[in-house]
């Protein structure tokens, strides 16, 4: 399965109409499309890990969800449950930026194009992020250097399978 992966602008969200509408999109394109808020993404990488491990996970028959796309949102957060992995990485009222896992062939500009949102992969960037978002704390956070901090989302992601 392929996946692109992007990071968009929004104005103000409704968390349940946009992934409302995300649904229907993807379904009409033949795509899967997983929305995190992305204060809580922590690199390209970091998607691309949550992405790749939901594929896994699908195709040995282990997910814990119904669908790659929450699987991938799961392994983003580092999750076990889908009602905390919403908390952690999920969208918000608040939500202002957004990152996007398409899976599928589906166009992720036409998709960004057709939500209203203007594409900013640069809202994936894990700079000035604080890493509690994930549930890592400070300490931890503090014994890496500044500049491999988003490594601890990685490890986030691959200790799922772990903890499943």
């Amino acid at each position: 399965m392929s996946f692109v992966i992007a990071g968009a602008k929004a104005s103000a969200v409704d968390p349940e109409r946009v992934v409302h509408a995300a649904a229907e999109w993807g379904a009409s394109h033949g795509a899967a499309i997983c929305l995190l808020d992305a204060r809580s993404v922590f690199g390209r990488d970091h998607l691309e890990s949550a992405a790749r491990h939901a594929i896994r996970a699908r195709d040995s028959k282990t997910m814990s969800s119904r669908s790659v796309a929450m699987e991938t949102l799961l392994y983003a957060s580092g999750e076990r449950q889908v009602q905390d992995a919403i908390r952690v990485a999920g969208l918000r009222r608040d939500t202002r930026t957004v990152g996007i896992v398409l899976l599928g062939g589906a166009n992720v500009d036409e998709f960004v194009r057709d939500m209203g949102w203007s594409r900013d992969d640069g809202v994936l960037d894990a700079t000035g992020k604080d890493l509690q978002a994930l549930g890592i704390t400070r300490r931890e956070a503090g014994t890496v250097s500044m500049t491999r901090r988003a490594d601890l989302a990685l490890e986030k992601v691959a200790s799922l399978d772990v903890r499943k």
